[in-house]
């Protein structure tokens, strides 16, 4: 067994041991502790309690505690025989052919780690589910460089599904039984292990370089990731499995310096109307077994690989997630793809492949970004006391943006001191399906101007999510609101406002909890909402706050908005009827900026490929350029 040590560049002198605090360092070392109690939960009481996730669940956590390891085999074989023919009919087998990859990594008799807990039965079942999946469907015209920025199914099907090719690919080459056999193309599995190395060393290179996600901050993310920690725990390539281990940094650099004791803020695509919306928050179950924060002890299948990883955080990524007082008060910026390629006039949607009885075929086409991005700014606002984003985006028509980009997006603020106390706006759930490029929106530090497109799809109506947590208080066309530990105001420009409880009818799943929180309706679905919030540090008390976003200039005129904030110190500008970019001091907003990430403790110039986490005297280089 091995840890995975990223490859960083230090610029600070001693090891890396000298910078971590002494609970740093106790958080990471008791990630084993973490992964052994849910693995021991499983053994018990698998989750889910039927089909190929349950099983995959029971036999990782039987072989990898060494016990009950038979019935592991027959967990496998059950799966082979009684759920795999299924899967694999419905084309939904990417949701587990990835976690059937680390099973055998892990624990076949070729593995490097704990080799012949399997039976050679089960293994054979494993690779024959494997083959059956992966033989038909993998293509070599899928790795090609002119196509890394194509997405299929969604990013986080395509991240699964092609993960999970690379590490059949790679177990193939290598297996007597597999090695001479050809896929439904005709390449080999070694020719198929060597391009999918390729796209990979070149996938994570792009992603660290021009953005990060797609689907950032969403619930989605944590199926992504499940194909990283494979790529980081077995690669054989030395750079590629660098290269991700630095990309695992990367993505927890950037989900810790937005999230205050697990819960994340800043903008979020694909958030569902619900509980996903009024409580949920991305990454928290996963969070918990490398940090200690957030929802503990998930048996979730998708967080299973990072619960097995080998990988583990840097200690200045694990300080920026558990020091949240000493990350202080900053803005983060950064850059997200999200844009579509123009399909050129008369052209077929694009697809891997022209059969349309193919699996990977797609009628109404992929997902092709541009991969220079643009026209999406992602502004998030940090204080140990509340963080609140945006997605700031160009006042484009829909079709301009690729669906996983522009579906549900969230923008609001989430606060210290409760874990579901949060103030977004959000339409309507539609009668079918979900809405898409709902805002645009401009932000500074605390202050937050959105207001509905005209060029959206799917969304009616405009409201504001108060959690019941916050104490409100309404007066002056204001709505304001104390949380624990900061205050916020809302107001409506134009038109009337009416409360909405919530409803089951308004939840994507038509269930859950209806009591946690009020809506504040728009009657005017177009009018620009004003959201400010503050530090109770920076304010006497609540009175004084109200008095202070009572007393600022607020001009509406000729459907321009301008709003000057004495506490945030800034005069935004919005232009309602969409004819000109959102204004900060004067300065149209730049949505396509010289540096993808942004903050005090993630720097990156777009496309350079070379990114910078410092924290204090802590400092380290990820070069996603090194061979």
């Amino acid at each position: 067994m091995r840890l995975i040590v990223p490859f960083l560049t230090l610029l600070a002198c001693g090891s890396t041991s000298v910078f971590a605090k002494p609970d740093v360092q106790r958080v990471i070392s008791d990630a084993d502790a973490r992964r052994d109690m849910v693995l021991r939960a499983q053994l018990a009481r698998p989750y889910p309690p039927d089909g190929c996730w349950h099983y995959e669940d029971f036999a990782l956590a039987a072989y990898w505690l060494n016990e009950r390891t038979t019935d592991a085999d027959k967990a496998i074989l059950t799966e082979h025989e009684k759920e795999f023919p299924a899967s694999l009919k419905d084309d939904g087998f990417h949701w587990h052919a990835y976690i059937l990859e680390r099973i055998w990594f892990l624990f076949s008799r070729q593995s490097k780690h704990f080799p012949g807990r399997m039976s050679a039965e089960a293994e054979a079942a494993l690779l024959d589910m494997l083959w059956q999946w992966a033989g038909p469907r993998c293509r070599l015209e899928m790795t090609l460089p002119e196509r890394d920025w194509w997405k299929w199914g969604s990013e986080n099907h395509h991240a699964q599904a092609w993960a999970s090719f690379w590490g059949a690919a790679q177990i193939f080459a290598k297996h007597a039984d597999y090695k001479t056999r050809r896929y439904a193309d005709g390449t080999t599995p070694a020719q198929m292990a060597a391009a999918f190395d390729g796209y990979f060393k070149r996938h994570a290179r792009e992603r660290a370089a021009k953005g990060l996600l797609v689907e950032c901050n969403s619930g989605y993310n944590k199926y992504t990731l499940g194909g990283w920690y494979n790529l980081a725990d077995f690669a054989d390539d030395p750079v590629l499995r660098r290269r991700f281990a630095m990309l695992l940094d990367l993505f927890w650099a950037d989900w810790a310096i937005e999230q205050i004791n697990g819960v994340r803020g800043g903008s979020r695509h694909r958030c569902y109307q619900g509980a996903d919306s009024t409580a949920g928050t991305s990454m928290d179950g996963l969070a918990w077994f490398h940090f200690g924060l957030g929802r503990a002890k998930s048996q979730h299948p998708s967080h299973m690989c990072g619960a097995t990883t080998f990988w583990r955080p840097s200690p200045v990524v694990a300080d920026l997630a558990l020091d949240v007082a000493g990350r202080g008060v900053y803005e983060y910026l950064s850059c997200r793809p999200g844009l579509a390629e123009p399909r050129k006039k008369d052209a077929p949607p694009l697809n891997y492949v022209s059969d349309p009885k193919h699996p990977f075929f797609v009628p109404q086409g992929l997902y092709p970004l541009r991969p220079n991005g643009g026209s999406l700014l992602r502004y998030t606002y940090c204080t140990p006391d509340f963080v609140m984003g945006t997605s700031m985006v160009e006042a484009r028509p829909c079709e301009d943006w690729t669906a996983i980009s522009s579906q549900n997006r969230w923008e609001g603020v989430i606060f210290a001191g409760h874990p579901t106390a949060r103030i977004f706006a959000q339409p309507y759930q539609p009668k079918r399906g979900s809405y898409y490029n709902a805002n645009w929106s401009v932000q500074k530090r605390g202050v937050l101007i959105l207001q509905r497109l005209k060029t959206s799809k799917g969304a009616h109506g405009q409201r504001v999510w108060f959690d019941a947590a916050l104490r409100r208080v309404e007066t002056n066309g204001w709505v304001f609101a104390e949380a624990p530990q900061a205050f916020a105001a809302v107001r409506v420009v134009n038109g009337a406002t009416t409360w909405e409880s919530d409803s089951v009818e308004q939840h994507r799943k038509k269930k859950g909890r209806t009591d946690t929180g009020e809506w504040l309706k728009c009657v005017d679905e177009f009018s620009p909402v004003i959201i400010e919030v503050a530090r109770k540090s920076d304010c006497k008390n609540f009175a004084a706050f109200q008095a202070a976003v009572s007393a600022n200039p607020l001009k509406w005129e000729n459907r321009r908005l301008d709003y000057t904030s004495g506490l945030s110190k800034t005069t935004l500008t919005l232009f309602a009827d969409y004819s000109q970019p959102p204004q900060v001091d004067g300065v149209p907003v730049n949505y396509a900026p010289r540096k993808v990430y942004d903050s005090p403790f993630i720097q990156s110039d777009f496309g350079n490929g070379v990114v910078t986490i410092s924290k204090g005297s802590q400092k380290f280089v990820l070069d996603f350029n090194a061979e």
